[in-house]
């Protein structure tokens, strides 16, 4: 059935962007080279789903526990989206596979087909939040014409959802000023995320090495408040890294 599925998704993506982009720049190979094995290791390894799960089962390990204290405010959990709750791992891979660079109307034409299948572990665990009368709220820098696909894709998945609880991008690329809109109506008590600048401001607009830094300073926060998902395919992590250097030069090696 899965092979049915990404052979169905494969024709339905491979006649968009046909249609729509055939002039689409592209990245030189030797760029999107190493995220083959990023993409290989995210879709087929026992590995990435283990630690969905291991994410996921630690998020409701925490929340039973909170849920045995009381709060003068309504509980919520926030999740970040796309690689968090939803993996859009066919889209990326079609990218990488075939040389074409990521544009935002082309994420738009993804959104759209609503193929998103979801994270291990995401769909369970916010059944469970919601059974408990714990507000799920969506903090993703989607767009805001983005928004009804995105619940459309939620209730394929039959993931529970509510409109006013999606903070789409309408602005800074930053999400700390949609966290404190949040935090004005509800305890939070987790933050779920695949990207540092899911859960603070500190990481935003970083270098390498001051995120590395600050994920020391955070670390009582992982496993605690903050719960992170693997993503290895994009992020901040790679616009934090030093420009016009090759990347094997960035590799700590034995030393000569």
């Amino acid at each position: 059935m899965h092979s049915i599925k990404a052979l169905f998704f494969s024709v339905v993506l491979v006649f968009s962007v046909s249609c729509a982009h055939q002039k689409e720049s592209t990245y030189p190979s030797n760029t999107r080279e190493y995220q083959l094995g990023s993409y290989l290791w995210f879709q087929t390894s026992g590995e990435f789903r283990a630690l969905c799960y291991q994410a996921y089962n630690l998020g409701k390990m925490k929340l039973e526990r909170d849920l045995e204290n009381k709060h003068n405010r309504k509980r919520a959990v926030v999740f970040d989206i796309d690689e968090t709750v939803l993996d859009n791992s066919f889209g990326g891979a079609y990218e990488v596979q075939n040389n074409i660079q990521w544009s935002q109307d082309l994420f738009n034409r993804w959104v759209a087909l609503k193929r998103a299948e979801a994270i291990p572990g995401a769909k369970e665990f916010i059944e469970f939040a919601t059974k408990n009368r714990v507000e799920v709220i969506f903090i993703s820098n989607r767009t805001e014409v983005q928004k009804e696909d995105t619940l459309e894709n939620f209730k394929k998945l039959g993931i529970p959802a509510k409109k006013e609880n999606l903070y789409f991008l309408g602005g800074n690329w930053s999400k700390e000023k949609r966290r404190e809109a949040v935090l004005s109506k509800y305890d939070v008590v987790l933050y779920f995320g695949d990207n540092l600048g899911d859960f603070h401001k500190d990481w935003d607009d970083k270098a390498s090495e001051e995120r590395r830094a600050l994920v020391d300073q955070h670390r009582k926060d992982f496993g605690e408040k903050f719960i992170i998902l693997p993503n290895p395919l994009y992020g901040d992590w790679e616009k934090s890294l030093p420009k016009n250097i090759k990347r094997t030069d960035l590799l700590k090696t034995i030393p000569e």
